[in-house]
C-alpha cells in the first residue's frame, strides 16, 4: 500500500514538473513573438527562458511513468 502511495506522489510531482516546464517554454515563445515589455533587445531573455523550460521538461522523467 505504501509503495503505491509513493509511486502516486512521484507521478504527481513529475507531471507538475512537466507542466511547469511547458509553461516556462510557452512564456519564452510569447516573449520571442512580442517582447515589447522588455524593450528592443528581448531575444536573450527569451532564449534563456526557453532553455530553462526545455531543461525542466527533460528532467521531469514523465516518460518513464508510462509503464
Amino acid at each position: 500500500m505504501q509503495e503505491r502511495v509513493k509511486k502516486s506522489m512521484k507521478k504527481k510531482f513529475f507531471v507538475l514538473q512537466f507542466v511547469i516546464g511547458i509553461i516556462v517554454a510557452l512564456i519564452a515563445a510569447a516573449i520571442m513573438i512580442d517582447g515589447s515589455i522588455f524593450g528592443e533587445n528581448h531575444a536573450g531573455i527569451a532564449t534563456i527562458l526557453g532553455i530553462i523550460g526545455i531543461g525542466i521538461i527533460a528532467s521531469s522523467s514523465i516518460w518513464t511513468l508510462k509503464k
